[in-house]
């Protein structure tokens, strides 16, 4: 049995928080993970399934009785998406109760795979831990934990079919709400299953172990079909033949922040700003780097910031645009060093 500790993180969904380095102890080894309890009970105790619990536990018959009824009707329309949703209707209204009760009142969470364990990454395999009901509670988007996920090669676009879902899914639309990220030596070859450290450092979308991910047989989402996979098994038959693919379908092809819109391709980065009629190319300074991207428009600064990938940078050039209904705009292109390549995110 592994002893010591180990380092996970905490990564708020609000951005104006730091993400946080913790401290676990690994003795309790993948039976009594202290990672996995720690992220259970967070997500327990800032839900209502304490209350629901309560509400259960104190309800009449005749308010089981009725809810068993609700359960029912849910069950059936559910008949033909599920195979066991006639076992379910069979079963007696305890039963039924005891059902809901422990999927919807335990504490539980759900869990990605980023990475998982392959001989290229050193059987590192590295999850990430977030509410379940994150999108029925309404919880905010969390940016760095989604820039993380697509870091690795995962697709947060496609909605799956109900028969490919399974426990290490990329969530469609990416993570909503608070998550944590940790890593673990599983080989199963070897019988080792060990916590190992999961730093801050590591909580960046740029670093080396994101890159290595998304290599053939890395460890994470960017060797499959087009929309990347979307189960556990699909990962780890995905990786195990190595399949390459270059799309970029991921759901971070074009967005618009403060000042300016941008997009991206499999080759390029494109940002544009809105610029004054009478603005020409002597009043613009742009400064392309390898990994930073500075501008500059009549002494002002718009942006200066690290890139969400390596640029090309005697490649990338700028150009002011007339663009009807819209006015004069600056149109900044960033050429892709790595061409297939999709930034988890293009300005920072």
């Amino acid at each position: 049995m592994p002893s010591g500790n180990f380092t996970f993180v905490f990564i708020p969904a609000n951005d104006s928080k730091p993400i946080e380095a913790i401290i676990g102890d690994k003795s309790g080894g993948l039976g009594d993970d202290y990672l996995s309890k720690e992220a259970k009970q967070y997500f327990f105790k800032n839900s209502d399934k304490g209350a629901r619990a309560a509400a259960l536990q104190n309800a009449t018959p005749e308010q089981r009785k009725l809810l068993a009824q609700q359960l029912r009707e849910e069950v059936k329309a559910q008949a033909t998406q599920s195979p066991y949703a006639n076992q379910m209707l069979n079963l007696d209204d305890d039963a039924l109760i005891g059902i809901m009760q422990a999927n919807q009142t335990s504490a539980s969470c759900e869990i990605t795979a980023l990475t998982v364990p392959t001989p290229l990454n050193n059987h590192r395999a590295v999850s990430m831990y977030s509410d379940d009901n994150a999108r029925t509670q309404n919880l905010p988007y969390n940016r760095r934990a989604t820039e993380l996920l697509v870091a690795c090669g995962h697709s947060i676009t496609s909605e799956p079919s109900p028969s490919r879902v399974s426990i290490g899914a990329a969530p469609p639309g990416g993570i909503c709400g608070d998550a944590f990220v940790g890593r673990c030596h599983d080989d199963e070859v070897g019988d080792i299953w060990e916590r190992v450290d999961f730093t801050v450092e590591d909580a960046n979308p740029r670093a080396e172990w994101c890159d290595e991910a998304r290599k053939p047989g890395g460890g994470g989402g960017g060797g499959g079909s087009a929309g990347g996979p979307r189960s556990l098994s699909g990962l780890m038959n995905q990786n195990a033949g190595a399949i390459t693919n270059g799309g970029s379908s991921n759901g971070f092809d074009k967005g618009e922040v403060d000042g300016y819109t941008w997009s991206q391709n499999d080759e390029e980065v494109e940002l544009r700003f809105p610029v004054a009629a009478g603005t020409k190319a002597k009043y613009v300074k742009v400064t392309f780097a390898k990994t930073s991207l500075k501008v500059i428009v009549a002494g002002q600064t718009l942006v200066n910031g690290e890139l969400g990938g390596n640029a090309e940078v005697e490649d990338s050039t700028y150009t002011i645009e007339d663009v009807k209904h819209k006015g004069k705009e600056l149109c900044v292109t960033i050429c892709k060093k790595e061409e297939g390549r999709t930034w988890p995110f293009v300005l920072r």
